[in-house]
């Protein structure tokens, strides 16, 4: 199954991409719809709301000329400031609502991808399929990426291949969130000759913070210069080309009812016409295959 979310704008295209409270009344008319932005450009921010889409997988390749059998499964409507993540969530709530079965495989983007994702997957004995995403940029040393990192041995190996000499499991009380913090001693990293991109200017010796379930991370990021994982990325593909379809066919960027139920009931009606189209096209194509003749003296 794709997952792929789409910003709806029911106030058209904004005059400025200033950071907005969340919650603050955009538009009296429409309380309901809030600002969001992706990034800090103008063409990622909007006022209104998210939808979560989900479809099925064609497992084999199609033939030229052969209309697509993946469908639409969900189509979760959020407000816009909600994340990713939880909308991932409700989708799957929602399809098992309708009586479908939660899919084996499920092929996301970056947004969707995190160490307790993966990780709650692994425990539903299901794969998500989606990079992870990187590091944070350190400049010119070296991210956590280039260290070999066991948090369940307690133990981590340096760029340089050295052991790490100390290791202390940190825990919030507030919110119980867990890291641990691996340490390599002065003596280690003085003499090192990958000092200069390993630690940072007035620091004595290099320390990396990871999460606890950081291994899954890990395991994901390296599996990912694999080129099974990148053939396998390939099924995504599609949701691109779904993407396309459901905005410029269908309009589904363009909010025509105020308040988030219309909206919902909206992205349904949406859904369902996309469904019925790509039916009939699938039924239609079928038909011609099964009789050729007939297929001829109708066209």
């Amino acid at each position: 199954m794709f997952l792929e979310n789409y910003e709806i704008d029911p106030a058209g295209p904004l005059k400025t991409h200033r950071a907005q409270p969340t919650g603050v009344v955009q538009n009296p008319h429409e309380p309901e719809a809030q600002w969001s932005s992706k990034s800090t450009t103008r063409d990622k921010s909007w006022i209104g709301y998210k939808v979560q889409v989900a479809e099925t997988v064609q497992q084999d390749p199609r033939q030229a000329g052969e209309p697509t059998a993946n469908f639409l499964t969900a189509l979760v409507t959020q407000d816009a400031p909600d994340s990713d993540k939880a909308g991932l969530a409700r989708v799957l709530v929602e399809q098992q609502e309708m009586g479908l079965e939660r899919p084996e495989t499920l092929y996301v983007d970056g947004a969707y991808v995190s160490s307790e994702a993966l990780a709650q997957a692994q425990q539903e004995r299901r794969q998500l399929m989606g990079p992870a995403p990187g590091a944070p940029d350190r400049g010119k040393v070296f991210t956590v990426e280039a260290f070999d990192v066991q948090v369940e041995e307690r133990s981590a190996l340096c760029p340089a291949g050295q052991p790490s000499t100390n290791c202390c499991r940190l825990e919030t009380k507030s919110t119980g969130k867990v890291e641990y913090r691996f340490e390599w001693n002065n003596s280690i990293c003085q003499s090192c000759p990958l000092r200069p991109e390993c630690v940072s200017p007035g620091q004595k010796h290099r320390t990396i913070l990871v999460r606890e379930l950081h291994s899954l991370l890990q395991a994901r990021r390296r599996e990912m210069q694999t080129d099974e994982f990148q053939q396998e990325m390939h099924r995504r593909n599609g949701i691109e080309g779904t993407q396309s379809e459901l905005v410029r066919a269908y309009g589904l960027r363009r909010a025509r009812y105020r308040g988030k139920a219309k909206v919902r009931l909206q992205n349904y009606l949406i859904g369902a016409a996309c469904n019925i189209r790509r039916l009939f096209r699938r039924l239609q194509w079928e038909s011609a295959r099964a009789c050729p003749q007939i297929a001829a003296l109708a066209g």
